[in-house]
């Protein structure tokens, strides 16, 4: 099972904190009316829910369910997060033979996406996983940061406290979920996991430095990788080169830059990458149809249009 969680909307939280069990005491039976998060601290939570047993050790999560009873089997000792919250849009769902796959391609969308776009908020749903296991050290700690700042806002009662509060339990929740989707597809993506591990690398690091001079030398060098194998690879999961998929991010951020600024043509091609102003023109006329300049003319005639009276 898993759940799908509408991003766009902030969770209820109505407690977070850490608890601290020690024999002989058992995790009592109970059936709640909101949704509970455990992260694990340290030790072992022995727990049973909907008849399923789960055994938790360090850095795993459980989101148990209102739907069910949940309780403790045996004693044990151990210290973890929770998270008590109701949310107004979220949905039970069964995984299938194909779901780890749609997250996979998810992913890989959302890292070509044009994040300039307000399109972007269409599919903001979390597929959140019922259990995970945040064995990235990294992740874990950023997860606990995000809690520890959860329960120092929900504790402030400043006011709006609690949607402090619900912004770090909601960026906490996104975090166990590529997680848990790079646990669940990456050993597994087409039988070459470190090479599909790089290609997600590749992907963060040509949407961080775009900007720059990026070659295959550049590529080889920094990913320790042969550029001709890696860009097979990386066209078999994302489905277009390396380097077309660069083009493709320097021109949606030029658009953006055309479109929000009045810098010129030139300036803009080096900003985004581009050295050259024709061979920067010649590219966003592949990529839209139009050179930049009948671009930066069709934004400027809408704005215009918008303005009018009527």
């Amino acid at each position: 099972m898993y759940y799908e969680i509408n991003g766009n909307v902030l969770p209820q939280v109505r407690l977070v904190d850490r608890a601290v069990l020690e024999p002989p005491y058992v995790h009592r039976r109970r059936k709640t009316d909101e949704f509970i998060l455990y992260v694990m601290r340290a030790g072992t939570l022995y727990l049973r829910e909907n008849g399923k047993e789960y055994e938790l050790g360090a850095g795993d999560t459980i989101l148990l369910d209102p739907e069910y009873v949940h309780e403790g089997t045996q004693a044990s000792n151990c210290e973890y997060y929770y998270v008590h919250f109701r949310h107004p849009q979220i949905r039970r769902r069964r995984e299938d033979a194909a779901f780890w796959q749609r997250c996979l391609k998810y992913r890989s969308v959302c890292l070509q996406e044009d994040n300039g776009s307000w399109r972007r908020y269409q599919d903001s749903w979390l597929r959140f996983p019922k259990t995970a296991s945040l064995q990235n050290g990294k992740r874990y700690l950023k997860v606990a940061n995000l809690l520890e700042s959860a329960m120092e806002h929900n504790c402030n009662q400043m006011e709006n406290y609690k949607v402090s509060c619900a912004c770090r339990i909601m960026e906490a929740l996104v975090e166990i979920e590529r997680e848990s989707v790079s646990r669940n597809t990456m050993p597994q993506a087409m039988g070459v996991p470190d090479s599909y591990k790089k290609v997600h690398e590749l992907l963060n690091y040509l949407n961080a430095h775009y900007r720059e001079p990026i070659s295959s030398s550049t590529i080889e060098e920094q990913f320790s990788c042969n550029f001709d194998y890696l860009n097979r690879v990386f066209k078999k999961v994302v489905g277009k080169t390396i380097f077309v998929c660069l083009a493709d991010i320097r021109i949606h951020h030029a658009r953006e830059l055309l479109g929000t600024t009045s810098m010129k043509v030139s300036a803009v091609g080096y900003r985004v990458g581009f050295e050259d102003e024709s061979y920067f023109s010649k590219v966003f006329k592949k990529h839209t149809g139009m050179s930049p300049v009948q671009y930066e003319k069709l934004i400027l005639q809408g704005d215009s249009n918008q303005r009018k009276p009527g």
